[in-house]
């Protein structure tokens, strides 16, 4: 369970994880912590060291898992991290009773990935844009404005800048406001080469020196 700082959940933690750092920074301030329990924390142990994760992923995992923040019960954890009590354990209570109900919850969180948080100690992994140790991913969209016939990057009066184009997620694309996993390398392809065409179809101007 993902909660904000003011003890809710604000998306679905089994999204991808770039969507849910781009929820955590937009709706969040970009503060977020992944409670677990010990049942999980175990599990998630034992995905590190044998579940053949890469080195990028279980290690900082483990390092966080290592040194949470810690408590016997959710209210006490919830005043060592300095967020409200009553929302946080309100929130705990809901993802629960989805659990345990086997009901998929008001997020879209499937079934299977919903696990009640039931066995003490409870752990909170700093997830938060700002943590050093393992920030959440996002990813910036959006890119520079360009025309679309041709990929040459536009300026703020909407005229094409002499001999500058862009491709991919430097220029505004097919994810411009959210990413799904496999657009980007068609996206590239595509207005990479509408780019190119572009400038191969450019003739070759060759200044002449200025007259001594």
């Amino acid at each position: 369970m993902v909660v904000n700082a003011q003890g809710e959940r604000f998306c679905n933690e089994a999204s991808y994880g770039a969507r849910l750092g781009v929820a955590m920074c937009e709706s969040s301030d970009g503060r977020a912590w992944l409670i677990i329990d010990s049942k999980l924390r175990r599990a998630a142990l034992k995905e590190c060291l044998r579940g053949g994760l890469w080195g990028f992923q279980k290690y900082p995992a483990m390092l966080m898992m290592q040194f949470a923040p810690r408590a016997k019960s959710l209210p006490a954890l919830a005043k060592r991290l300095g967020i409200p009590v009553e929302p946080f354990c309100a929130t705990a209570h809901r993802y629960n009773a989805a659990a345990d109900a086997g009901n998929s919850d008001a997020f879209g969180k499937d079934t299977s990935s919903l696990q009640a948080l039931q066995k003490p100690p409870y752990l909170a992994l700093d997830i938060s844009a700002k943590n050093p140790m393992f920030p959440c991913p996002a990813i910036t969209l959006g890119g520079l404005r360009v025309d679309e016939s041709n990929g040459a990057v536009l300026n703020e009066a909407g005229l094409a800048i002499g001999g500058l184009y862009a491709a991919g997620r430097a220029a505004v694309g097919i994810a411009s406001n959210n990413y799904v996993s496999g657009l980007s390398l068609a996206d590239c392809l595509w207005s990479g080469r509408r780019a190119g065409a572009a400038i191969a179809a450019t003739p070759n101007v060759t200044e002449k020196p200025n007259a001594a």
